[in-house]
């Protein structure tokens, strides 16, 4: 297995001049051997400016052109990359970088403003100027190569450190399960300081060729990432689910989207009648993915022939190098139906956490990682997801999975989105209350709703409460933020 190193050159010397990033954002791109040369000179100049083998440094860009150069500029000079969201506040930067303990930060001047003052910071063009260093610096697979932080759904979120082998076979399970090859045009929109934009199809297309056509999903204006598939002749996109919904608003069908190859979402729960809507939407093949920033990520995928009676599902096999088991708390195999967590084990796992051996040792178990994942086995083979372990809601005497509910939820015509989470109760300890996004125009009381879900669910799962919001909380990469919910609603 190769560093990361390794296959930027390989692709520099295979695909000189083939197109490797564009941003049409910027209205530039960069040929392989363009993104070489430029992120040896930004290397030359960290190395001039005292960053040394084994520094961290944070990466603090956006979806821009940048970002890769900036990415291997780190790895070339023999740092560790930290990508740090630039959507974050001042504060949140600074947590992550001081427990990174990041030597420098690499910025624009946009970015800069959110930057910790007392740590170095190189702009984008001062690092310009940098000539490429005598000597290519070559790490082990097993040295450093990032330090990802989690999306905090839980509120508390880690740095998970990965190697060089580690996000190689990230990549390389990428290229093989969603066949991109060289030349094609691969569509990064999600915040590639994210695992799955960065590792999966950021590096992905570093090791297959793939052309990366880098730009960012605007939520307030769904046809616009319509649009770019459709001028950039995409042939491979990944998005969270939230960004495929509200793609619908635009009606997919005004685009001419008959270049893409593969639609892929993952990153959060997406119910079988929201996949089944997407799909007829926008049409073509469609995969998703199950996986975890811990595992590279790797996990699941369900391949677009799959769909058929078992959309909503995680799917019957793991990806190509890893492993996937259901346990019970005496780490037993639970049967076909009963409920159980996902462990898995792959190549692509992370080393630990930084700087937490005790949550490290909670996940990482003789060589499995524990993902504090939920789901069932149906008699077919199929994962289907519950939810968090944490986020079970014990109600009277009862366990309630809330995705279980939420999809319950999302079944009736009025509800464009919806989560559930347990609200305190004086008597059953805790409650079953969902907060819905409705349709334009659409009303829906509580009655309406439990007498909806009467031969749907149990009565013991259905809403004690309803909220009505106009969007749920929810992080860059469209997970649920559901510790902000609970904390509303106490």
């Amino acid at each position: 297995m190769a560093t990361l190193i390794e296959l930027l050159e390989r692709s520099a010397r295979n695909f000189a001049n083939n197109e490797a990033i564009r941003s049409p954002m910027q209205e530039a791109s960069l040929t392989w051997r363009a993104l070489r040369e430029r992120s040896l000179g930004w290397a030359g100049a960290l190395a001039a400016a005292g960053v040394r083998p084994g520094d961290r440094v944070g990466i603090l860009l956006g979806n821009t052109l940048e970002f890769p150069i900036a990415l291997f500029a780190v790895l070339y000079a023999g740092g560790v990359a930290v990508p740090v969201n630039a959507r974050l506040t001042q504060g949140e930067v600074q947590s992550i970088l001081d427990h990174a303990q990041a030597s420098a930060v690499i910025c624009s001047a946009e970015t800069g403003e959110i930057a910790p003052r007392q740590i170095p910071l190189f702009t984008t063009s001062q690092l310009e100027s940098g000539r490429p260093p005598a000597e290519i610096l070559r790490p082990a697979e097993t040295d450093d190569a990032q330090i990802l932080y989690t999306s905090g759904t839980t509120g508390d979120p880690k740095g998970v450190v990965m190697t060089h082998r580690a996000v190689c076979e990230t990549a390389t399970m990428a290229a093989y399960e969603f066949g991109m090859r060289a030349g094609e045009r691969v569509a990064v929109l999600m915040p590639v300081t994210h695992s799955a934009p960065l590792n999966l199809f950021l590096l992905g297309s570093v090791l297959s060729g793939s052309t990366v056509i880098i730009d960012s999903f605007n939520p307030r204006d769904p046809s616009a990432m319509l649009d770019l598939l459709a001028r950039e002749r995409a042939q491979y996109l990944f998005a969270a689910p939230v960004a495929y919904l509200l793609g619908l608003r635009a009606d997919p069908s005004r685009f001419d989207l008959s270049a893409m190859k593969l639609w892929i979402y993952g990153g959060a729960p997406m119910s079988a009648d929201q996949v089944t809507a997407v799909r007829m939407a926008y049409g073509g093949r469609w995969m998703g993915v199950y996986g975890l920033t811990e595992s590279g990520p790797n996990g699941m995928a369900l391949a677009d022939e799959d769909h058929a009676g078992h959309a909503g599902s995680l799917g019957w096999h793991p990806t190509v190098n890893t492993e996937m088991r259901l346990l019970d708390d005496l780490g037993e195999e639970v049967a076909t139906g009963e409920p159980g967590e996902i462990v898995m084990r792959t190549p692509s796992a992370m080393r630990g956490y930084l700087n937490n051996p005790d949550a490290t040792a909670q996940v990482l178990r003789a060589g499995w990682i524990h993902t504090g994942d939920m789901a069932v086995r149906d008699a077919d083979g199929y994962y289907w997801m519950l939810d968090r372990k944490k986020d079970l809601i014990l109600s009277g005497g009862f366990n309630v999975y809330p995705r279980e509910v939420e999809d319950a939820i999302l079944t009736h015509p009025a509800v464009l989105d919806a989560a559930v989470v347990a609200a305190p109760h004086p008597e059953w300890g805790e409650t079953v209350a969902a907060v819905v996004v409705l349709k334009e125009g659409a009303n829906l009381t509580l009655d309406d709703l439990r007498a909806h879900l009467r031969p749907i669910l149990a009565s013991q799962k259905h809403p004690r409460r309803l909220e009505v919001a106009e969007a749920l909380p929810r992080n860059a990469t469209g997970k649920l933020l559901r510790h902000e919910l609970r904390r509303s609603l106490a």
